[in-house]
């Protein structure tokens, strides 16, 4: 999900394309984006679809970045030729150069950063097996890799590897992966995918407007020193989604964070047609439930409009507790007010104290000590706007701002029940100010030059009364993607 395609395929899906795309269930597969673009091309083959300058760039990009599936699809090889294997190899090749990068580890004196990323991944009929490795210099300032730093300051990690069983109506995947839900473009609400990746077992079925997804994992386990014992901790989480080919789409979902001592996986949970919160109550444990409602809605031009809404253990006499809760608002607009090659980002988020929080240690809302939901975390809110501009095929603008409110709450074991909080944000507030000039340039799909130079302003930082701290940074990012598809 760090690829350029998420936010390009975002923009396009703003103005109306991508029509039985469920955008709020990422990560997306290639074929499927390589379907609509075939869908997206015959349209304007046929003059049924006339596009803009800037569409046409854009999906002049993705036609590049997906040469490999056009082509079969349009050759028919994986319906004539079904026993043929294909196997494919990326390379990503990064230079980040970050002169005002902090430093805190007294040995590192560099302002260099080097990364190199290995894919590889083997089709066969409607079966995949990816393996994804990254030897990074800096690797452990990255809160969403896991890892141990090897010698001369590299660090490899296996971020993706799985296999998935693709059928008509039905999809399994077995591995290590990423999942992010939700609408948001900054941020997000239930499952962020800021969090190290899952090992999971994955479920999904779609059936005309409708797609189904479950999943299930085990997580870190937890060091109790009062027993000398570990907790167990699990994770499992169903979906349902509606998308409409108006341009309307409708999520609801369900997760459960379960533990303990002598804990083991519960069959309940394994049930992806079950009501997690039923089965709580009905077998008198106290788990950390959360549910979340979203929708996105693009029927007006070139305009979206979303939102996440999320209930923290929703408690159902309404008054035992405060309720935990958390929503976000969006909007994306492109050619703002007639000004053509524009694109508007604006976004705002709120999750209130005491969310994602639990009293049992060991079902707190977290993976690794990273938030699972929103970057955030619990007593903050934040404001983005960011506003686009397209000046060629290969070159783009944009100016960001972003306000961000942090209180004193934290992911952590709460008292039960959770007293009530007259303020928001609570205690002292940091509040951060970030303002950001980016450009970016981009030949072709393979190569990506990245500039990015700002300004950071942060009063009462970590929640210290008047400390306060400023930054000017500049970044620079090179990379090089080296990929081939084979046929066997």
């Amino acid at each position: 999900m760090d690829s350029w395609v998420y936010s390009t395929i975002e923009e396009l899906y703003t103005q109306g394309f991508f029509p039985r795309l469920h955008k709020n269930m990422r990560p997306y597969t290639r074929g499927k984006i390589a379907s609509d673009l075939k869908e997206i091309n015959s349209q304007v083959e046929k003059g049924d679809l006339i596009l803009t300058q800037t569409q046409s760039w854009l999906l002049e990009k993705l036609y590049q970045e997906f040469e490999y599936e056009l082509k079969a699809l349009k050759s028919g090889n994986e319906k004539e030729e079904p026993k043929k294997l294909k196997a494919f190899f990326s390379q990503f090749l990064y230079l980040v150069i970050n002169p005002s990068e902090s430093r805190s580890d007294g040995d590192d004196s560099s302002y260099a950063r080097g990364k190199s990323v290995l894919e590889g991944a083997f089709q066969w009929k409607g079966f995949l097996f990816k393996d994804r490795i990254i030897i990074d210099t800096k690797a452990e300032k990255e809160k969403n890799l896991f890892g141990q730093r090897w010698k001369n300051d590299l660090t490899g990690i296996f971020d993706q590897g799985y296999l998935k069983g693709n059928f008509k109506y039905f999809e399994f995947e077995w591995g290590r992966d990423y999942l992010r839900w939700g609408p948001g473009s900054k941020d997000h609400l239930l499952l962020s995918g800021f969090s190290p990746p899952f090992d999971m077992l994955r479920l999904s079925g779609e059936v005309g407007i409708f797609r189904f997804d479950f999943f299930a994992t085990g997580l870190d386990e937890l060091f109790l020193p009062d027993s000398n014992l570990y907790a167990k901790r699990y994770l499992s989480g169903h979906r349902i989604n509606f998308k409409l080919k108006s341009g309307i789409e409708l999520g609801l979902s369900e997760v459960v964070l379960y533990g303990g001592e002598k804990r083991k996986l519960e069959p309940y949970y394994l049930n992806p047609l079950f009501v997690f919160y039923a089965e709580q109550f009905n077998h008198n444990i106290d788990d950390n439930l959360l549910w979340s409602i979203d929708f996105s809605i693009t029927c007006i031009k070139h305009k979206e409009f979303y939102a996440e809404f999320l209930i923290d253990d929703f408690q159902y006499d309404l008054k035992t507790e405060p309720q935990q809760i958390g929503f976000l608002l969006g909007t994306k607009v492109a050619d703002l007010f007639g000004f053509s090659k524009s694109y508007l980002t604006l976004e705002y988020t709120r999750v209130n104290n005491w969310v994602y929080g639990q009293n049992k240690p060991w079902n707190i809302y977290s993976y690794r000590d990273v938030g699972i939901g929103s970057f955030l975390g619990p007593d903050a809110d934040y404001l983005y706007t960011s506003l686009l501009y397209h000046f060629s095929k290969s070159l783009q603008f944009s100016f960001s701002f972003d306000l961000k409110r942090k209180g004193e709450g934290e992911i952590g074991v709460q008292p039960s029940p959770v007293p009530k909080t007259k303020k928001f944000p609570s205690g002292t507030v940091e509040r951060t100010k970030n303002f950001t000039l980016e450009g970016i340039f981009q030949p072709d799909v393979h190569l990506f030059l990245e500039g990015k130079v700002g300004y950071t302003y942060i009063k009462n930082h970590s929640n210290i009364p008047e400390k306060k701290e400023k930054n000017l940074f500049l970044k620079v990012k090179l990379s090089y993607n080296l990929w081939k598809e084979h046929w066997f």
